[in-house]
């Protein structure tokens, strides 16, 4: 067979979102048989602290499992890296100092298909850390495009509960009262004029689907998932980017 790349995926941030990531990464492939899949090593590395809690609250950082995470793909001769978890996006430049492999940007990646699609004023759903550190807001305001959030009010009633909380996502849980608490979030971001709501959360793309919302719904966890693809494979992915449901 053709010596095709090598993929690293660093999970556990959390475990069910890893599970996700890969089940996605093999439905968005073009594959006709078993040998047509990317060879990829899942490493998922549960003991990875939370990266808001470490980033913002002054709890031990993830940096150092991450680093050895990368250390660890490094050995196995990957050639390319994605991070199941957009959070841990913020330690980017680090972990390219450590890393052989190429790195993907999936938070640059979802604010250059925001661009592409036209999108003026997006509305954006993450962690607090990603929020309060900018990472998608730079990103999409670097491309002219300006990016509305929930007020913190908001933020903990309709991300951060659902998502953290012992009945959350986290947890497992992904029907009833998370999946609400999510949809409204995201009904609050329409209501302020989002064209468009951005999935940048691992776990939100459990809860979310294009179908349930009268925008478009732009997951990253499928920007990133489908620019490696075309990196690994040099290829097209198996299915396009979803559109907004009509109204």
């Amino acid at each position: 067979m053709e010596n095709r790349p090598r993929l690293g995926i660093l999970g556990g941030m959390g475990s069910v979102a890893a599970a996700y990531f890969f089940k996605r990464l093999v439905e968005l492939t073009p594959a006709k048989t078993d040998q047509d899949y990317i060879e990829t090593f899942l490493y998922n590395n549960s003991q990875v602290p939370d990266r808001t809690a470490g980033l913002l609250y002054g709890q031990p950082s993830p940096l150092p499992e991450l680093i050895r995470s990368v250390e660890l793909l490094n050995r196995l001769g990957v050639d390319y890296i994605i991070l199941a978890c957009l959070t841990s996006h913020y330690f980017m430049p680090q972990l390219r100092e450590h890393s052989k492999a190429a790195i993907l940007d999936g938070i640059a990646l979802t604010a250059e298909r925001c661009r592409d699609l036209g999108l003026q004023k997006v509305g954006v759903m993450a962690t607090n850390g990603t929020i309060t550190l900018r990472l998608f807001q730079k990103q999409l305001n670097r491309l002219g495009i300006e990016a509305l959030v929930m007020n913190d009010a908001d933020q903990d009633r309709y991300f951060t509960q659902p998502v953290y909380e012992p009945w959350g996502i986290k947890a497992g849980m992904v029907t009833g009262l998370p999946k609400e608490r999510v949809h409204q979030g995201a009904q609050i971001l329409i209501d302020a004029g989002a064209e468009a709501i951005i999935a940048g959360c691992t776990e939100l793309p459990l809860v979310m689907s294009p179908d349930e919302f009268s925008v478009p719904l732009i997951d990253a966890v499928d920007v990133l998932l489908e620019n490696t693809i075309r990196q690994c494979l040099n290829t097209s992915v198996r299915t396009a980017q979803p559109k907004a449901t009509q109204s």
